[in-house]
């Protein structure tokens, strides 16, 4: 009998993901060429013509998934999936007892894989722990390309902190068909100094005295709801926040939790992050639409939450 040795040290931790499954991700894909139906002289006939594009749909379901030029490589979900594992396996991070979240949106044209390595923590402001956590993402719609991208979890309120400061992305690829394995797992440790920057901002962060009035300029300009500064001039934030609930939903929430936030941690812009991690990571879709989609909502959201903190990393 002959023994078959591991050559990764992460072996074992990848080998019980991949005994898991893909979840949502669990399907194939094809592609097949679009033809479409013209009208020949003002109406005279009809005639069906090849088009330059190929449709990319599921085969268990038939639901279209994108619209390429016939050259096109699409790559189904698992096959990202695989991909991420593998370079997770030959890093040199330590992922033991390492957490994998799959989710899909759009029909599954959008893959969203949360990792969560225990192994990677640290403590914040406020004497919580955050541990290191990676996102690969990737779409067959063209929305964005294969990447992996790092944040933090925090364990009290499970909130995703999204990391500001440093670099985001740590590992890019335009397609998973030409991403280099061994090429991500040498540089997605990266992330580990990502994670020791961004735990020095959080506590620029704890140490920024945030008033009422600024807190609430910067939630209405970070969730896109600027109109509402503009009636604080001879009101209050909570006046303004409440009268407009049903109109700005998103500032809404992000406000009445930072009124939890800030009884806890003080009025600063430590409160105010976590206010706005709360309603990126919990907050669900306001629609039928954002709430099947709630997994590219969600990432959506995220963004936003970096661009509204940019200015202070």
């Amino acid at each position: 009998m002959t023994s078959i040795i591991p050559m990764f040290q992460n072996y074992g931790a990848t080998q019980s993901l991949r005994d898991k499954g893909y979840g949502s991700a669990d399907f194939n894909i094809h592609s097949t060429p679009l033809s479409y139906t013209c009208w020949i002289n003002d109406g005279a006939g009809t005639n069906t013509l090849q088009s330059s594009k190929s449709i990319i749909y599921r085969t268990d379901t038939g639901e279209e998934l994108g619209v390429h030029g016939h050259g096109y490589q699409a790559v189904a979900p698992k096959q990202m999936i695989d991909a991420t594992r593998a370079i997770l396996e030959r890093s040199d991070l330590d992922i033991t007892d390492i957490e994998e979240r799959i989710r899909t949106s759009h029909n599954g044209s959008r893959c969203f894989v949360q990792y969560t390595l225990p192994a990677h923590d640290y403590k914040t402001p406020d004497g919580d722990t955050a541990s290191l956590s990676l996102l690969a993402t990737s779409s067959i719609d063209g929305t964005f390309p294969f990447m992996i991208s790092a944040a933090a979890i925090q364990s009290a309120c499970t909130n995703l902190q999204v990391f500001i400061g440093g670099e985001v992305a740590v590992y890019k690829s335009k397609h998973t068909k030409s991403l280099n394995i061994d090429h991500g797992a040498n540089i997605i440790v990266k992330a580990l100094d990502v994670f020791e920057n961004q735990r020095d901002l959080w506590q620029q962060f704890h140490s920024q005295h945030v008033s009422s009035n600024e807190a609430f300029i910067e939630i209405c300009k970070g969730v896109g709801s600027e109109k509402l500064i503009d009636e604080l001039v001879d009101s209050t934030p909570d006046y303004v926040i409440a009268n407009n609930k049903n109109k700005a939903k998103n500032a809404h929430y992000i406000w009445t939790k930072y009124q939890m936030y800030k009884a806890r941690l003080g009025e600063n812009r430590w409160a105010l992050y976590n206010a706005f991690t709360d309603w990126s990571t919990h907050s669900q879709g306001y629609t039928k639409a954002s709430q099947s989609n709630i997994a590219s909502v969600l990432a959506n959201r995220q963004d936003m939450v970096r661009k509204a903190f940019a200015k202070a990393a």
